[in-house]
């Protein structure tokens, strides 16, 4: 009997039959659960130094499309009208809109300016390449004929 007594006395198996017994456990089971949950995330967590390390920037070369919504301009900010409300901004929005775009043309036709001088060598260079293969096409239809001629013949098997 002292044996028993040292244990403690246990809940009969009606006590812990009943809901309010049954939902105390799933409690308590539950705690446990998210205990054991906590411990394995907290036990998983990768922590890097990155001081330590030097990291190279992947070098990345972005196009930029017109078809696309242009993040480096400026967007514009104020005052809005919609469905024609206010005539004076929507006008003042739309010749800014044209000042900018003309802005941007002529910025993209100076970057594709070319010298008088370039020019003229990029002139050369195509000219001489042209020489080059009409000498080419000359030569062949010279030998070609000769070829023909030889092909026209029979020639007498042995």
């Amino acid at each position: 009997m002292s044996a028993s007594k040292t244990e403690g006395k246990k809940p009969s198996s009606r006590l812990l039959g009943m809901k309010f017994m049954q939902r105390s456990m799933e409690k308590e089971m539950q705690d446990q659960l998210e205990k054991e949950r906590k411990r394995v995330i907290s036990e998983a967590e990768w922590v890097l130094d990155t001081k330590e390390t030097n990291v190279e920037k992947p070098k990345i070369q972005i196009e930029y499309q017109p078809s696309f919504l242009p993040f480096t301009q400026e967007t514009s900010s104020g005052r809005r009208s919609f469905n024609s409300f206010n005539k004076e901004i929507e006008s003042k929005i739309v010749d800014d809109e044209k000042t900018q775009r003309l802005a941007r043309e002529e910025e993209v036709e100076n970057a594709n300016k070319i010298s008088d001088k370039e020019f003229g060598k990029q002139m050369q260079s195509i000219r001489s390449v042209s020489k080059k293969t009409k000498k080419r096409k000359s030569e062949k239809s010279k030998d070609s004929p000769s070829k023909k001629a030889n092909l026209n013949q029979f020639i007498k098997p042995e």
